[in-house]
């Protein structure tokens, strides 16, 4: 029994950590254009296969991750220029179909140069490995993954709470004529967000590769997880994806090893209505959001 519950601890710590460094990137999109991006799906998956592609050319995994939110950053900033600009001003429903449609086309891209057969990344002697502990085994690349993601998270924090840059995407998330009032460059802050954002998924796609197999479709099921804790933890707080990942997380692992992971989208889709149902705006969500 105690080695059940220090597998599922073990296992809820390596969700918590993907899901808080996607979902932020998710909601950070969302709640500041407004705009629900299903593009993330594929950004996910291009920085697993960009990981994997720069680890085929002898790159070390783990300094393929810079390089990969490096790319995604570029991309984002492109797909932002490019596509979602254009449809800023009209209805959610344009949004949601241009990146729908982005979305099919880079999973498409991705499924012709690679196949949809699974790929996985040989891992280096150091992350070879694994500790035991109370009957549990966690990897050595699990336990870099966890390291790494929540400190992309924590840097993330610092970054929204602590630079102007960051106080300036605050200032448009809460009120965007205000923002331009006081100088702001609005465009250029949606433009800086979009491309935080893909880094963000470029990021969770390249560590993802270090501990599972990536396919072209790899980014469908954390799209759906990344949403749910979005909605659980509610937008306009930066806290509020990092609650929606702990509850999510551990939700899905308990679920998982008790009785499979087929249960865990089930069950974590009954928990956030139950959440919706007695806070609409999520456990953290702010009301502006309501309005």
């Amino acid at each position: 029994m105690s080695a059940l519950v220090t597998q599922t601890l073990f296992d809820a710590l390596l969700l918590i950590g993907l899901y808080a460094i996607g979902s932020l990137g998710f909601s950070l999109i969302w709640g500041v254009l407004n705009v629900l991006n299903l593009t993330y799906a594929a950004l996910i998956t291009f920085g697993g296969y960009t990981t994997y592609s720069l680890w085929h050319a002898g790159v070390d995994p783990l300094l393929a991750l810079p390089i990969t939110m490096a790319i995604s950053f570029v991309l984002g900033w492109v797909i932002q220029r490019v596509a979602i600009d254009q449809v800023l001003n009209g209805p959610a429903s344009l949004s949601i179909t241009l990146t729908y449609g982005a979305n099919l086309v880079l999973t498409g891209l991705i499924l012709y140069y690679f196949t949809g057969d699974p790929r996985g990344i040989k891992l280096p002697s150091y992350l070879d490995g694994y500790i035991s502990i109370a009957g549990a085994q966690l990897t050595y690349a699990r336990i870099v993954v966890i390291v790494v993601a929540l400190s992309l998270t924590g840097a993330v924090w610092w970054f929204m709470d602590r630079t102007e840059l960051g106080a300036a995407i605050r200032a448009t998330r809460l009120d965007t004529e205000a923002a331009r009032l006081v100088g702001i460059k609005v465009k250029s802050i949606y433009r800086l967000t979009a491309s935080l954002s893909a880094m963000l998924a470029g990021a969770t796609g390249s560590l993802a590769a270090l501990v599972y197999s990536i396919s072209p479709q790899m980014g469908d099921p954390l799209l759906v997880q990344m949403l749910i804790v979005s909605v659980l933890g509610g937008l306009g707080s930066i806290i509020g994806p990092l609650v929606g990942s702990a509850v999510l997380g551990l939700t899905n692992a308990a679920v998982g090893n008790l009785w499979g992971a087929t249960y865990s989208t089930a069950v974590a889709t009954g928990l956030v209505l139950l959440v919706l149902f007695v806070r609409p705006s999520g456990l953290l969500g702010k009301r502006f959001y309501e309005e």
